[in-house]
């Protein structure tokens, strides 16, 4: 089969289409205005190429103030406000948070040194249980079980005393040191 001329079409008949790359609105301004300027100044002889010379010269300015004008009005706008002010607080938070971490290391650290001084201090006891049974009181009840599956050998003492420790708090290191 043989193709006809008017099975391909014409290069006439093909038109391209161009998408125009959309431009700020204050930008496509000083270009046109530039455009304008320059075409004027052309037409008009020397003593507007002059005017050009110091339009060119002044241009940056001009866009400067311009770009300080629409950054006051960016930065008085509510929305944008809002969020310097939550921007704020999550830099201060962040800073907070990371002062809880530290503070939470050194809290694990001198627990573990409470746990040792506790579980020493149990080893030279003789009756643990009846001891905590009398200075504990009501908050024995607590902690029975996890006594109970220490003496079975389920958890170690050191978790004992964690347990104690997290349960009771104070009252229980109180009983075996001084507070």
């Amino acid at each position: 089969m043989e193709k006809s001329k008017n099975d391909d079409p014409a290069q006439e008949d093909i038109v391209i289409l161009r998408k125009k790359k959309k431009r700020n609105p204050f930008s496509q301004f000083f270009l046109d205005l530039k455009k304008g300027f320059k075409g004027f100044s052309e037409k008009s002889g020397e003593f507007f190429v002059e005017v050009d010379k110091n339009f060119q010269n002044n241009l940056k300015k001009i866009k400067a103030s311009w770009k300080k004008m629409m950054k006051n009005i960016k930065e008085s706008d509510p929305k944008y406000k809002r969020y310097k002010k939550l921007s704020i607080k999550l830099e201060k938070m962040e800073y907070k948070l990371s002062n809880i971490k530290d503070d939470t290391t050194e809290i694990k650290l001198e627990l573990s040194l409470v746990i040792s001084m506790i579980e020493t201090i149990m080893e030279t006891m003789s009756d643990i249980e009846d001891y905590m049974k009398e200075n504990l009181g009501s908050d024995w009840k607590i902690l029975k079980n996890a006594w109970q599956r220490c003496k079975d050998g389920e958890i170690s003492k050191a978790e004992f005393i964690k347990t104690g420790l997290t349960k009771i708090g104070k009252k229980f290191a109180s009983i075996f040191i001084r507070l």
